[in-house]
């Protein structure tokens, strides 16, 4: 009877052991096609995202959604919406998991071995559960220290690069707002500019006629009309185009952008090189790239691997016990177990988590140097930008009191028809060059901001912190 208890209770508590606590399985497919149609529902209405944008928005929108969309709202659409922040953020799960997975102590062993009895009494059955062992494991050498903090490194990793995810977000609808303001200008400077050419070619028609002007006059007039018609096409064509491109930086239909009223206040005054000091802009490039500080954790997250395989030399403790019933007697063992270092002591991996450490900080000092480049590169494009940009706008202030000088001369017949429509060409030539020169000032910048990774569209580049990527919470609601 003593042996049916012990060996009941053995039974019990290994399916005990083996069941307690067991997940199960929940199911979640996925159907392509309801994940489109969710996908065309996207709106910026979204009231997810009106309560998104109430919690990090640095300006609380007065309504919801926002009367007005700038590049920090929509910047904020874009974490909300943009499915490469969601892998970004099931990365970061995937992360936070495998740091369970190293907590995870070692299970214990066990083994129930059947007996068979040669007696032949009728009365007696042959077959018995009559062996049973026990293994348990012991780390030693604080092994699940470091593989906790190991992958406690490599999550702190994952979240920077969910960090470096947001700031190409950020970096692309930046991108896809400025196309689609300046080809919007540029839109409208062709369309002026084909009706003061239609203007001036009316002008040399008539005077043809009145046999004023020769007919090369007129087919040069004609020739620069065409030219602006294609010119007219080719800008209006690329304004839905950057619209489209906008929606799908944002990760939204290009339907949902239908009404919003796209803006961007400090668009026509980006920083003057006096709030970018060249070591200002060195020093936070060098302290706060978020790829730099991913590289840091993952040398971090090596270093605790090198540590783990130097601990592996030395072997797990395993105690090992039993009990079986021989003879009518009940026989209890117990006796610990190590495996002996004698052939190999983990030399290998410990080399090769040693070499994995150095390449590692070799990847950080060839991402240093080059992170010091091109922080300095951008800001002398920057600069020679905003030069151009200055005298750009000399140019389109000087066209502008032509032109308004033209205008009232000819209000007083102090000069005809044709002269102002010429002297209105100049001024809108002048105010294309000038859209041209922003164009590459506002690029410059976005390449001096890539180099930072963050904003400097207020001018003051010590002043903002970039939003760490742990605190992003990342939710992408349907309804």
């Amino acid at each position: 009877m003593r042996r049916q208890t012990i060996v009941r209770f053995a039974a019990t508590a290994l399916v005990a052991g083996i069941f307690c606590g067991c997940a199960t399985y929940q199911p979640e497919p996925l159907v392509p096609a309801e994940i489109a149609r969710q996908f065309e529902r996207r709106a910026l209405a979204n009231p997810g995202l009106c309560a998104y944008l109430d919690t990090n928005a640095a300006a609380k929108p007065s309504a919801c959604p926002p009367p007005d969309w700038n590049l920090e709202t929509l910047t904020l659409a874009g974490f909300y919406f943009s499915p490469d922040m969601a892998v970004a953020a099931a990365q970061v799960r995937t992360a936070e998991a495998a740091i369970v997975t190293a907590g995870a102590r070692p299970n214990p062993v066990v083994g129930l071995g059947p007996q068979y009895d040669l007696r032949s009494s009728p009365s007696f059955a042959p077959w018995a559960i009559g062996a049973f062992s026990l293994d348990l494991p012991i780390e030693t050498a604080g092994k699940r220290g470091y593989r906790i903090a190991q992958a406690e490194r490599l999550a702190d990793a994952a979240r920077l690069a969910a960090g470096e995810t947001a700031w190409t977000v950020r970096s692309r609808i930046r991108a896809a707002l400025l196309r689609y303001l300046l080809d919007t200008r540029r839109s409208d400077l062709a369309a002026q500019e084909q009706d003061a050419l239609a203007l001036t070619s009316a002008f040399v028609a008539a005077r043809v006629k009145a046999g004023e002007a020769s007919q090369p006059e007129l087919d040069l007039a004609l020739s620069g009309l065409q030219n602006a018609r294609l010119k007219t096409a080719e800008a209006q064509a690329r304004v839905p185009a950057d619209r489209n491109a906008l929606a799908a930086a944002i990760g939204l239909p290009v339907e949902a952008l239908d009404g919003a009223k796209l803006a961007w206040t400090a668009l026509d005054r980006p920083p003057d090189e006096q709030s970018l000091a060249p070591d200002t802009v060195q020093r936070l490039a060098l302290l706060d790239r978020i790829d730099l500080r991913r590289k840091l954790a993952q040398y971090a997250a090596s270093d605790e691997a090198l540590k783990l395989e130097i601990a592996k030399q030395y072997p797990d403790l395993h105690l090992a016990g039993g009990y079986s019933w021989e003879g009518g007697e009940n026989i209890f063992e117990l006796g610990p177990s190590v495996a002996l270092p004698i052939f190999n002591q983990n030399q290998g991996p410990i080399a090769g988590a040693e070499a994995r450490r150095k390449e590692v900080a070799a990847q950080f000092l060839a991402m240093q140097a080059g992170i010091i480049a091109e922080a300095r590169t951008a800001l002398i494009n920057y600069r020679g930008t905003l030069a151009a940009l200055d005298a750009a706008r000399s140019a389109a202030k000087y066209q502008a009191q032509r032109y308004e000088q033209a205008s009232r001369a000819t209000a007083v017949g102090e000069s005809d028809a044709i002269t102002l429509a010429a002297t209105r060409l100049q001024n809108l030539a002048a105010q294309q060059t000038l859209l041209q020169t922003l164009t590459g000032a506002q690029s410059a910048l976005g390449a001096l901001e890539n180099s930072m990774q963050r904003p400097l569209d207020h001018g003051d580049a010590s002043s903002f912190t970039f939003p760490p990527p742990a605190d992003t919470e990342v939710k992408v609601s349907e309804h």
